[in-house]
């Protein structure tokens, strides 16, 4: 399992395009509101990334539901960023989404694998994710899985060191707050 890690690790940070990497984090810096779109086990790392936003005081929203998800790419428009994290594009959701987005004239940023797949076009950022993984033939998703919480880590390290002191700042200030308050 160790090995695996270290291969996938690897194997993510080979697929960073720096460029890419710089591009969407300026668009995270942009957007007045940044919606992430996801499902199945990936929610739970989308929700990482929020809280992690959320100690420096930016506020991200992860509409979990199906309806919530559409309901919230209706309303986007210029001003916010979706991410959308998804493996291949599987699904009628994810596809339904992207219209919707670019529609409204979202900017998207796609975190998904190496595969070819139709929508990845309509993406104006992309990372990619480890593709080691058959998705079928698989006892469970550990690379995808670890790929996705690096990625989603290293967003928020440069988010986080383009205004460093202030980010700093903003976070002990919020923890100084919830302990003053603790009983």
């Amino acid at each position: 399992m160790m090995e695996d890690y270290k291969q996938t690790l690897l194997s993510t940070f080979n697929l960073f395009d720096l460029d890419q990497l710089l591009f969407s984090v300026n668009a995270m810096k942009r957007a007045k509101k940044i919606d992430v779109y996801t499902s199945a086990g990936n929610l739970h790392f989308a929700e990482n990334f929020q809280f992690q936003m959320q100690e420096i005081g930016i506020e991200i929203n992860v509409p979990k539901e199906e309806y919530t998800q559409r309901l919230t790419a209706s309303y986007s428009n210029e001003q916010h960023l979706a991410i959308i994290i998804s493996f291949g594009g599987r699904g009628l959701l994810v596809e339904r989404i992207i219209r919707c987005l670019k529609e409204n004239r979202t900017p998207i940023l796609l975190i998904s694998s190496t595969e070819d797949f139709e929508i990845k076009k309509m993406a104006d950022y992309h990372l990619y994710l480890c593709s080691t993984e058959n998705h079928y033939h698989k006892l469970s998703s550990f690379s995808t899985r670890l790929s996705l919480l690096y990625i989603l880590d290293v967003l928020f390290l440069c988010y986080f060191s383009k205004d460093y002191e202030t980010n700093l700042k903003n976070k002990l200030t919020y923890y100084q707050k919830i302990r003053r308050y603790d009983y």
